[in-house]
């Protein structure tokens, strides 16, 4: 069996092409170096494969300069642009899209579930909607669309998390400005068999929500990995210091959304790591 992947070098995309070789699939990434040149010349990579997952993007955690903002824009759209142009032209299509969003998408300020739609005005709600209206054609009677709005995925060896340790080993560890926007967050292992849970119920299609149950701060969840690791968490990092650095890209860390995974578990999913002490203290023993 063979599935199709983007992104297939990056924290997440390299984590799931290691989960489905494991499981015996053949993975064919379509790499940059693809999306950039002909259709007609990778278009093999998708011919016969039984699910795309899209997971292209440009590193978010990074100064937002006009340059840089455009860059993340276009590695997502113009990625799953390609990708749509290819699909309509191969024979034996894949019967289940996976494709990446965010819980950027929605505001900061309700509570929200796949139903909501109170969404987000800033600059990283525009590209995800622009993200999900890109794939959505792709839906058809015989395939399958599941558009994963993403959280911050959890593991030790990469991602977010793994930037973070470092300091907070030394006791330098700090809370991001006001400490009280959410930080919906999963565990890799959960992100990981959520995806395989939804390519087993073929009746799962539409928006799920790649987070965990619990609903927590950011002041919450740098005291909970502070006791962890047996480190005091003290200090607080000022909206105006990450500004400085980041520019508008500060948003990232300085607000979140409180997310609700309700279609998952509606559909049977059952998580292993449900609350950001579990997945702290599974990650970190």
């Amino acid at each position: 069996m063979k599935i199709c992947l983007t992104g297939g070098t990056g924290f997440i995309g390299s984590r799931v092409k290691s989960f489905f070789e494991h499981k015996g699939f053949i993975v064919e990434n379509v790499t940059r170096a693809d999306i950039k040149s002909s259709v007609e010349s990778w278009k093999h990579k998708l011919e016969g494969a039984e699910m795309l997952i899209n997971l292209a993007g440009a590193p978010i955690y990074k100064r937002w300069t006009p340059a840089y903002k455009k860059e993340i824009l276009n590695s997502r759209i113009e990625t799953t642009l390609k990708l749509l142009e290819a699909f309509k032209q191969i024979e034996n299509k894949p019967s289940l899209v996976l494709s990446a969003s965010a819980v950027g998408i929605y505001d900061e300020y309700e509570i929200h579930d796949e139903f909501s739609d109170h969404f987000g005005t800033g600059f990283l709600a525009d590209v995800c909607k622009q993200w999900e209206t890109s794939i959505a054609s792709i839906a058809t009677e015989t395939t399958r669309l599941a558009i994963l709005r993403i959280g911050v995925v959890l593991d030790s060896g990469g991602g977010a998390l793994a930037k973070m340790l470092p300091s907070f080993k030394m006791g330098m560890g700090a809370v991001i400005g006001s400490g009280e926007q959410a930080f919906p967050c999963i565990h890799i292992s959960d992100f990981l068999s959520a995806i395989w849970f939804l390519y087993q119920n073929e009746e799962s299609s539409g928006i799920f929500n790649m987070v965990a149950p619990d609903i927590v701060s950011n002041k919450y969840f740098s005291k909970k990995l502070g006791e962890v690791l047996h480190r005091p968490v003290f200090l607080k990092v000022p909206q105006s210091l990450l500004k400085l650095g980041l520019g508008d890209g500060a948003v990232v860390l300085t607000k979140g959304q409180k997310i609700k995974p309700t279609r998952l578990t509606n559909s049977g999913f059952s998580y292993q790591f449900p609350s950001v002490n579990s997945i702290l203290q599974d990650i970190l023993k």
